[in-house]
């Protein structure tokens, strides 16, 4: 029996099932039935690693930046390193639906959406965290880094599925 698996670019098996895949060892998978809490760790894990992998040249560039107070570059990308890892989860369990599309589930890892994660993930903590200090400077009160941070991720990872789709279909014959 063939698998649904949506449309181009898309996962929404995880979103709408409470089976999860399972890796037992050297060459063996197999697919599990997970509890609520199960779902949420084991997606919590795979969001987590995308968004950290993926947005390491901005991590370690902020890392390197000199020690602030809570809301400098630093705060405002970790707040938003925290607040991509939840939302994606969420929405790749399918607790949260995406923003301007009808399809739930996350972005699927083909070679182009992968491109994309690059792009997307790097420019999103860019606009996040030095975003936010820039913006807390010119209003006077820095503490705004960190609720720009917050926004700027939690939108984009909103608006992400959706991105994935339409790169999907514009590239669909690669997939």
């Amino acid at each position: 029996m063939k698998r649904q698996r949506g449309p181009p670019g898309r996962e929404t098996t995880a979103a709408e099932s409470t089976e999860r895949r399972i890796w037992y060892g050297y060459g063996t998978l197999g697919r599990a039935e997970k509890d609520p809490l199960g779902m949420f760790l084991q997606d919590v894990i795979r969001i987590y690693g995308e968004v950290t992998v993926i947005s390491l040249p901005i991590l370690l560039l902020v890392h390197i930046l000199p020690a602030g107070v809570w809301y400098d570059a630093t705060g405002a990308a970790l707040v938003a390193w925290i607040l991509m890892t939840l939302v994606g989860t969420l929405i790749r369990g399918g607790w949260v639906q995406p923003l301007a599309t009808d399809t739930p589930g996350w972005v699927t890892l083909s070679p182009w959406l992968l491109v994309l994660r690059v792009l997307y993930f790097n420019v999103t903590f860019v606009v996040a965290a030095f975003g936010g200090v820039f913006l807390g400077a010119a209003l006077g009160w820095t503490p705004v880094s960190v609720l720009w941070a917050g926004a700027v991720a939690i939108l984009s990872m909103l608006f992400f599925p959706r991105t994935g789709e339409e790169t999907a279909s514009r590239f669909g014959r690669y997939y």
